[in-house]
């Protein structure tokens, strides 16, 4: 597995990496969002969606739990995971979507053993009030279909 960090140091930086970061993505795969409240999940994600082209705002799916994005590039899955148990979590369908679109999941170290091979994990931290660090690491492995 391999990782690199990167310093953003303003919002405006984290979106614009999120767009280019969504360039390297492709409809099957699975992003693991990691990071205490504020480090900018969502932010990444609303970017990521934008990139995709999805023009309806991006929300974090804390309540339903699952939102999704018809986009040009193919469906995304936002889910977050932040409010469920651990019995709820281990109940909830996450390989019903592998496969299905783009599945981007908040607060993904909950549910890090059901991740499938070849999920690429971002860790958000807080460094400063408007500066974050990202540390990207992807597994070397692809997913069997």
């Amino acid at each position: 597995m391999g990782s690199r960090t990167l310093l953003l140091k303003s919002p405006e930086a984290m979106r614009a990496w999120g767009r280019k970061f969504a360039k390297s993505l492709r409809s099957e795969d699975v992003v693991a969002l990691v990071g205490e409240l504020g480090a900018g999940k969502t932010t990444l994600v609303q970017s990521i969606a934008e990139a995709w082209g999805y023009r309806d705002g991006a929300a974090s799916p804390t309540f339903a739990l699952a939102n999704e994005y018809p986009t040009k590039k193919g469906m995304i899955f936002h889910m977050d995971m932040y409010r469920l148990s651990p019995a709820e979590a281990a109940a909830f369908p996450l390989e019903d979507y592998w496969g299905t679109g783009l599945c981007l999941i908040e607060w993904a170290d909950r549910i890090e053993r059901r991740l499938p091979p070849g999920t690429k994990t971002l860790h958000l931290k807080i460094t400063a009030p408007t500066t974050r660090t990202i540390t990207v690491k992807s597994s070397r492995k692809s997913r069997g279909k």
